[in-house]
């Protein structure tokens, strides 16, 4: 089973994810793609955000239509700082055949070295590096460019932080959040305050 997956804060999660997911899935013929909501970011650790189990259950219900996509809550019940190691430890006792595949943006992949024990990450999954045009990012000269595979993916401008600006704005923010998406976050007032 070759699984992609998908971690990041979702706050909220968006159109642009669920892209990036679905064009890596068929690209790299994957069976699934679990997105994984961490609990706190350590890169985000001053940064106010919705809880935890907000976001998961937004996640829930951003890919509740996609039969290949699904969430892994790991992170989430773990609470604290979410390190990447340590669900890839999770994921590989649970599921030792399984070949893990993690996806990631280009300004992401551009911070691995700091992440918590790459050395690690890239021995228990296969790094997929989502470029998109126009990205400025060099990585002749990355430590793990040789440990990454590198996807065209489509330009969508997209982020949660613009999307949480829209929303306390009082702009519409269809099309670039899923449906049932758009619904919890009116419904419940989200960003709003």
């Amino acid at each position: 089973m070759r699984t992609g997956l998908l971690g990041g804060t979702f706050d909220p999660p968006h159109t642009g994810h669920l892209i990036l997911a679905e064009h890596a899935r068929v690209e790299l013929e994957l069976d699934s793609v679990l997105f994984v909501p961490n609990s706190i970011s350590p890169f985000k650790t001053t940064r106010r955000i919705s809880s935890a189990d907000i976001r998961a259950e937004m996640v829930q219900l951003a890919v509740s239509d996609n039969p290949r996509f699904g969430t892994e809550l790991f992170e989430v019940s773990q609470q604290g700082i979410s390190y990447t190691i340590d669900t890839l430890r999770y994921l590989t006792a649970k599921h030792p055949t399984d070949e893990f595949i993690l996806l990631m943006g280009a300004d992401t992949f551009a911070d691995f070295p700091h992440w918590k024990e790459p050395d690690e990450v890239v021995s228990r999954a296969q790094v997929a590096v989502g470029v998109r045009p126009g990205c400025t990012h060099d990585f002749s000269s990355h430590k793990y460019k040789n440990d990454a595979i590198f996807l065209h993916t489509p330009l969508i401008d997209i982020s949660s932080s613009n999307i949480r600006h829209r929303v306390r704005q009082g702009k519409s923010i269809q099309y670039l959040v899923p449906w049932a998406v758009k619904i919890f976050v009116e419904s419940t007032g989200l960003y709003k305050g």
